[in-house]
């Protein structure tokens, strides 16, 4: 289960040097690089609208990049992504540079939320990354909350704004309180910077990209005053009541200065406190979500830069019915079908939780934007649990019904003894939930540990190959769902004996016939290997599924060799013995001239192992030439066609094995016996 806290999610984006959005070649660019600073701590991992925030910062970055220049020079820190509790995990992923959108997409994509927020230590790993105090630097911070490292950061902006050429902090704050959003508003005044709202994707998106403007249209030296507000006439139009979470038209005209928005707030809130919102940007109509809570709002619309309310209009949320159907009791762990009658807002979800879980808690859920029923995975521990519909607007809990989870009755029948990595069937009864599976490890290994593994979707028999040493060990029957053991059984495992009878001589590339007894586990098998060889090396091979005996195929050269039971899941030698390889006798006899054309009757004796061949060949040329071969499986004497000239040769015996050559005698290829 994962727990929802309301903790600090910081985005910092570094950004100089950057066109604003309507990207043109004549567009102003600054002097500076750009680095993006990523914020990966835990707190990420909390959802907006049924999405986790670092994925739809993940997926604001992805169309930031697409939509850059080319020439833009983009660099990525990312910061509290590899440990949990260190204020000092800041790292430099990607160098400020010409922009690889591939590999910068890649660097963002890996990023996994895991820690802190060292957000005072991020703008000065920022600032000093882009040399501040040589370069003028912008730096665009997306936040929802406040330092987490006991740190002041608008004090740390305060100094590198006075030590910096051109320090600027263009603050973004996302889905954040109104007291929190003053600590943001506070680095971005105090650095002469931006401040905006955000509060889902639509949002970030326009917050990044008016950041951005900013950023850019500044020059190297010092940012020009920027121009006054425009004072325009200011009208709001909605419908006179929505559904509470509920996405809606807002139609407007006004100003449109840069970072104007319109928010929806309940009435009589502070003029400073932004609820949603969307920016003016995106032109009228813009789409709005309602709070959650029903009575009375307002919708207002504010101007970006001074954050003044320009206009406003009364608007009523009504509340809606929410209604949960399932059955009293369900296994633990298994998939529970929930009816469901509600709002079905964007980001509404039903999720299964212990009664004791707080509201802001969840485990596995299903969005309600799958109709009606739904299938939720409850949790695996037995006991009181609620069926909860929670909107995605604030993770409000608007319905809750009771659950018993009981616990799951489960079986597991195999022998007691096996071979160490043999095969083992067993025969199961269980909640087969999903992903659920069994496992054979040593007794042992921690509980989340697995070796060998088989789903029981597979069935009520699954056949799981067992540790490769012998010792105590458990069948484990385990959940799918955070790989929890539901049920053990102990399975002792027992060293294989292995024989092995064949020659104890034979010649190089003969084929060798091995009788041998052994565990006869998947995959095992016998090789033939020079004595000095380590474990793991083989020539050739028979699996020992194809029974006793087998034929393997000795090396090509002549060596103090052994035959090998090698254990198929590991290359464990679990036999071995002893076998000389000999030099093969080979003997050609044949005429010593030849007509050109004309076939060459060539006796020999030799080995005749599997692929060994005789050819004529020119003489000198190398011993992989063979423009023309007999395979000696066809006795002797045999009929071999010379070259296709005349001249001094050499009739050849090649090894099958190697294409060694074993035996060799001249031979004149004459073009005027040929003519005769």
């Amino acid at each position: 289960m994962k727990t929802v806290t309301r903790a600090l999610i910081t985005v910092v984006f570094v950004l100089l040097a950057i066109t604003p959005p309507a990207w043109t070649a004549e567009a102003p660019v600054s002097a500076a690089s750009t680095i993006i600073v990523l914020d990966a701590s835990s707190s990420m991992r909390e959802r907006i609208h049924g999405e986790a925030k670092i994925d739809i910062a993940k997926r604001a970055v992805r169309e930031l990049v697409g939509s850059l220049p080319a020439h833009a020079r983009l660099g990525l820190v990312v910061y509290g992504h590899r440990k949990a509790n260190d204020c000092t995990d800041i790292e430099l992923l990607i160098r400020p540079g010409k922009l690889d959108r591939a590999a910068f997409v890649a660097a963002v994509d890996s990023v996994k939320p895991t820690g802190l927020t060292p957000l005072s230590a991020a703008l000065e790993f920022a600032a000093d990354s882009l040399e501040y105090r040589k370069l003028p630097a912008n730096v665009i911070l997306v936040s929802d909350g406040v330092e987490t490292c006991g740190r002041n950061p608008c004090a740390t902006a305060a100094k590198l704004k006075a030590a910096g050429i051109e320090f600027v902090v263009h603050a973004v704050a996302f889905d954040i309180s109104a007291r929190d959003a003053k600590s943001l508003s506070c680095i971005a005044a105090t650095t002469g910077g931006r401040f905006l709202q955000a509060n889902d994707a639509a949002s970030l998106k326009d917050a990044l990209y008016v950041a951005i403007a900013e950023a850019a249209v500044a020059s190297p030296a010092k940012p020009p005053a920027p121009p006054p507000e425009i004072v325009t006439p200011v009208t709001i139009k909605a419908t006179p009541s929505v559904l509470a979470g509920a996405a809606f038209p807002v139609g407007w005209t006004g100003p449109d200065n840069t970072g104007d928005y319109i928010t929806i707030v309940a009435k009589g809130t502070p003029d400073d406190d932004d609820g949603n919102l969307a920016y003016t940007r995106q032109g009228s109509p813009v789409q709005l979500t309602a709070p959650i809570d029903p009575g009375e709002a307002e919708l207002r619309y504010v101007a970006g830069r001074s954050h003044k309310v320009l206009g406003r209009a009364g608007i009523k949320i009504t509340s809606i019915e929410v209604t949960l159907t399932a059955a009293a009791e369900a296994t633990a762990g298994s998939n529970v079908s929930v009816a469901w009658k509600g709002p079905g807002n964007d980001g509404d979800y039903i999720t299964i939780v212990p009664k004791a879980a707080g509201d802001g808690e969840y485990a596995q859920y299903s969005p309600t934007r799958e109709g009606s029923p739904l299938v939720v995975l409850a949790p695996i521990d037995p006991g009181d649990a609620e069926i909860r519909y929670v909107s995605g607007t604030g993770h409000r809990v608007l319905a809750r019904r009771l659950l018993l989870l009981r616990a799951a009755e489960i079986t597991l029948t195999a022998r007691d003894e096996v071979v160490a990595g043999a095969s083992v069937e067993i025969a199961w009864k269980g909640p087969n939930n999903t992903n659920d599976y069994l496992t054979i490890v040593e007794k042992s290994k921690p509980d989340g540990g697995r070796s060998s593994i088989a789903y029981t979707a597979g069935g009520s028999r699954l056949t799981v190959t067992a540790p490769s040493e012998a010792g105590a060990c458990e069948i484990r029957y385990m959940s799918g769902q955070g790989d929890r053991v539901l049920a053990r059984r102990t399975l002792t495992t027992v060293v294989g004996e292995v024989t092995l009878s064949a020659a104890n001589e034979t010649v190089e590339g003969a084929s060798v016939t091995i009788a041998w007894t052994g565990p006869n586990n998947e995959n095992d098998y016998l090789t033939i290997v020079e004595r000095s060889q380590p474990e793991g090396s083989r020539g050739s091979i028979a699996y020992t599924a194809g029974g006793s005996p087998l034929e393997v195929t000795a090396p090509g050269d002549a060596c103090e060799c052994e035959i090998r039971y090698v254990r198929g899941n590991d290359d464990k030698v679990l036999g071995r013995r002893p076998l000389k390889i000999t030099t093969a006798q080979v003997a050609l006899r044949a005429p010593a001239h030849a007509p050109l054309g004309a076939q060459v009757s060539v006796e020999w004796t030799g080995p005749n192992n599997q692929n060994d061949f005789i050819t004529i060949a020119p003489t000198g040329s190398p011993d992989d030439t063979s423009p023309h071969f007999t395979w000696t499986l066809g006795g002797s004497p045999l009929q071999v066609d010379p070259p296709e000239a005349a001249g001094p040769c050499e009739i050849r015996y090649v090894s099958g094995q190697n294409n060694r050559v074993l035996a060799r005698v001249p031979i004149e290829i004459t073009a005027a016996d040929a003519q005769r």
